[in-house]
């Protein structure tokens, strides 16, 4: 068999195994944006303890989305997870997302960890 037949065959997988990486990454980030939205709406419903796993399954999908850390964060205070929810917030500040996102993490990191009388 000449060389170049090898070639175009290491070539033709190296493309395949770069699409299936691709195709893996858009599926994996397609679903967590589907937890995240479900989990939004549990959220919105007060159901806290929902929202809580469809945001736990997206942060698997996709764990270093500062905005996924910062809702769970942010319902895990509603859970009373103080300590859970101050780790999420720090990994917001931690992965340095948006002005938004960070600024609002800080803020509750002030609240969390220095409480009014403490």
């Amino acid at each position: 068999m000449p060389k170049g037949d090898h070639k175009g065959d290491s070539d033709t997988d190296s493309s395949r195994v770069s699409m299936d990486t691709c195709d893996n990454a858009t599926k994996a980030a397609l679903e967590a944006a589907h937890n995240v939205e479900v989990g939004d709406y549990y959220f919105e419903a007060k159901n806290y303890t929902a929202a809580s796993l469809r945001y736990n399954d997206a942060l698997e999908q996709k764990p270093a989305d500062p905005a996924i850390h910062l809702r769970l964060g942010r319902v895990l205070e509603k859970l009373n997870q103080l300590p859970q929810a101050i780790e999420h917030y720090k990994a917001v500040h931690r992965l340095a997302g948006s002005e938004k996102w960070s600024d609002e993490a800080k803020a509750a990191l002030l609240r969390l960890q220095h409480p009014p009388g403490s």
